[in-house]
């Protein structure tokens, strides 16, 4: 599995900055001009973006991506390529609402990269969280109208309305130029449920409603939009409560716990296209004295 970062926002940056044009570095030789490693990543056979939240600086963003590439079982054929956007600020979670941007900055210079470097004929998947998710749909959505093939694509904890998937003035183009699209959402995710509409109403506000204020998709699941229906190919995994899956049990921290774990499986068995992927329970307690 050859492994690449690709920047959008300045790689000497440690927090926030502008959405900038991809610059691509490959692990196996990060001395290589980004020329040379385009070169590498076009000869690729398969291509999988992994994408984090919102509020991930430079240096966690590679390193959360790094432990999530590691843990994906099977390894994903072909190359691997962390994406690193600036949805940060040196406000932290306060400057949420201003970060919708960003995304969508994010999303056209992703668009662009795919198009520029990976060959039409080449498939396409994405592993997301959190607000990742507009990164990844926005791209998705932009490269809707091509031949090009998005095979699997995995959203965990997706921080974007819940019926956005079926309505026509968001992704619902996105949704369908996808193969299969999986879901995982958490009703114990505080995050989601209660910072989310919050932070998107403001963010509709702010914007003269150009985004409508709503429930997330990463919370409780897809909704249909009016009379369109929640895409056929898309399969939602809602954690069971027990769980108590927040936002950050998703991708891999320093030290793994099962919830994780749990996530991560979900997301290889996706990638792999098997039928049902699975999320794993959680692992029974070794009996005393065991």
């Amino acid at each position: 599995m050859a492994r690449y970062d690709l920047y959008l926002r300045d790689p000497n940056k440690k927090v926030g900055g502008p959405v900038m044009k991809g610059q691509l570095v490959a692990r196996s030789d990060p001395s290589a001009n980004p020329a040379k490693a385009e070169d590498l990543l076009r000869a690729e056979s398969q291509v999988t973006f992994l994408v984090h939240g919102f509020n991930v600086n430079r240096p966690d963003g590679v390193a959360a991506l790094e432990r999530l590439a590691a843990e994906l079982k099977p390894p994903p054929a072909g190359a691997v390529v962390s994406v690193l956007w600036p949805g940060d600020h040196f406000m932290n979670a306060a400057s949420y609402s201003w970060e919708g941007d960003d995304a969508d900055d994010s999303a056209d210079a992703l668009a662009d990269f795919i198009e520029m470097v990976i060959r039409d004929e080449v498939p396409i998947s994405f592993v997301s969280h959190s607000l990742g998710a507009r990164v990844v749909l926005g791209a998705v959505d932009r490269i809707s109208g091509t031949d090009r093939i998005v095979d699997q694509v995995c959203l965990m904890a997706p921080a974007v309305d819940d019926d956005s998937l079926s309505d026509p003035e968001v992704f619902r183009d996105a949704a369908a130029h996808c193969g299969r699209i999986g879901v995982l959402a958490s009703v114990k995710d505080r995050v989601l449920q209660l910072a989310y509409p919050a932070g998107d109403l403001l963010q509709s506000l702010l914007f003269f409603w150009r985004d409508d204020p709503g429930l997330a998709l990463g919370y409780h699941g897809p909704r249909a939009h009016g009379d369109e229906p929640i895409p056929a190919h898309l399969t939602a995994h809602q954690i069971r409560p027990c769980r108590e899956s927040g936002h950050s049990d998703y991708i891999p921290g320093p030290t793994i716990n099962d919830k994780q774990t749990s996530a991560v499986h979900y997301a290889g068995d996706l990638l792999a296209g098997n039928s049902e992927p699975e999320y794993p329970p959680k692992p029974s307690s070794p009996p005393p004295g065991a």
